[in-house]
């Protein structure tokens, strides 16, 4: 299994029941549970069971006496929820996890290599706003 599978931006909105439809453009073959963290900028993470493995196998690789480490395992672990993919390749969010993230019903969809993100839609769009800009010495300070 290649890794960077997960790429494109996808605009979608969320029925009255907070459920979501995951594009099969993005994900091919839709399993059947996701694994849902904290993100960075305010997103929600969304991985599928093998990445997500990979993932945890990372944290577990962190020093736990390290506080740093330890705070980062911490907090993503505790936010870790598995959702379930219905027949219709739809996840579900819980009004407490679209409460905490403050995911509106119309959010964005990116792939991120090994994983993708949930954006509420304006927030992404005020990240975008503020970091295309400088995606020229984005790329050159991040080969270095």
């Amino acid at each position: 299994e290649k890794m960077g599978k997960f790429f494109g931006t996808y605009s979608r909105t969320l029925d009255e029941k907070k459920r979501l439809q995951i594009p099969s453009k993005l994900v091919k073959e839709m399993p059947h549970s996701f694994y849902v963290l904290r993100g960075f900028e305010g997103c929600l993470s969304i991985y599928e069971e093998a990445e997500f493995n990979a993932l945890m196998s990372k944290l577990e690789s962190l020093s736990y006496l390290n506080e740093t480490a330890r705070n980062y395992i911490r907090l993503s672990s505790a936010s870790v929820q598995e959702l379930d993919v219905d027949s219709h390749g739809r996840i579900t969010l819980s009004t407490e996890l679209a409460m905490t993230y403050k995911i509106s019903n119309d959010v964005v969809l990116i792939g991120v290599l090994d994983h993708f993100e949930l954006w509420d839609k304006a927030a992404y769009e005020a990240y975008l706003a503020a970091k295309s800009p400088l995606y020229e010495s984005l790329a050159e300070g991040s080969s270095k």
